[in-house]
């Protein structure tokens, strides 16, 4: 009996060793500080946990400007940011990320990831990496978006409209020739803010290629409920897998 029970305590043992390499390595930061999206980041960590283990990617998660500073970026074969940006490293490490960038990085941003004109620590090639700067916000509202490129891998699981909850940022204009939009908003289904409304065409997801990089960036993503949903983890992998040129 004692030797049947340990054959069996050895055969389970070895069905859960990995067999597999790992497609990638991925850098994902997360702002726990941030004042308006800190709520997000335990949510977005699990929700990343378990898209590292789904599609067999190793996963490096960092939650502080201090230990995304600490990081190599050369390690990694994408970095994706989560309502967060690089704009807090010294000159140094902003050299180190130019470097990763124009050597054939993989950048995703999601949400307030975008550059902004109210940035503490403005960056301007930032601007130019995100490919448009971040003004102005209504209240959360639900709203009918467009989804203009069905072949993309962050948009062929989504419907031709898609209903979604979420703040709906405004972009400074011009529209940069550069960016291939993928999904659009509606305004005409919720009230966008009287100052920077964008009207008829309202880009909200895009990529683009810039000084040897892909960059995939979607504005929605701010309701921490958000990194639980099916339809908007597919969104980002989506993007993940466009900007490793997979």
């Amino acid at each position: 009996m004692k030797r049947y029970t340990l054959l069996l305590f050895l055969v389970s043992t070895a069905i859960t060793v990995p067999t597999f390499a790992e497609q990638f390595k991925a850098l994902v930061f997360a702002d726990a500080h941030d004042t308006w999206h800190y709520r997000n980041v335990s949510v977005a960590q699990e929700s990343f946990e378990m898209l590292a283990q789904k599609h067999f990617f190793e996963l490096t998660f960092v939650d502080t400007d201090k230990t995304f500073a600490q990081q190599t970026f050369s390690d990694f074969d994408i970095i994706v940011f989560i309502s967060a940006n690089p704009c807090e490293l010294n000159a140094k490490k902003r050299q180190e990320f130019e470097a990763y960038v124009r050597s054939g990085g993989a950048i995703v941003g999601v949400h307030s990831s975008s550059a902004t004109k109210n940035e503490p620590n403005r960056w301007l090639w930032w601007e130019e990496v995100m490919g448009r700067v971040f003004l102005k916000h209504p209240v959360k509202q639900t709203a009918v978006m467009s989804v203009l490129d069905k072949t993309h891998p962050s948009c062929m699981h989504l419907p031709d409209t898609w209903l979604w909850t979420d703040e709906w940022y405004e972009f400074e204009a011009p529209l940069p020739d550069t960016l291939n939009v993928l999904l659009t908003v509606d305004e005409a289904t919720y009230s966008p803010s009287k100052e920077h409304a964008m009207g008829d065409y309202h880009p909200i997801a895009w990529h683009h290629e810039f000084e040897g990089a892909r960059i995939f960036y979607t504005a929605i993503g701010h309701i921490a409920e958000s990194y639980r949903d099916a339809d908007f983890l597919q969104h980002i992998y989506g993007g993940m897998i466009w900007a490793l040129g997979e």
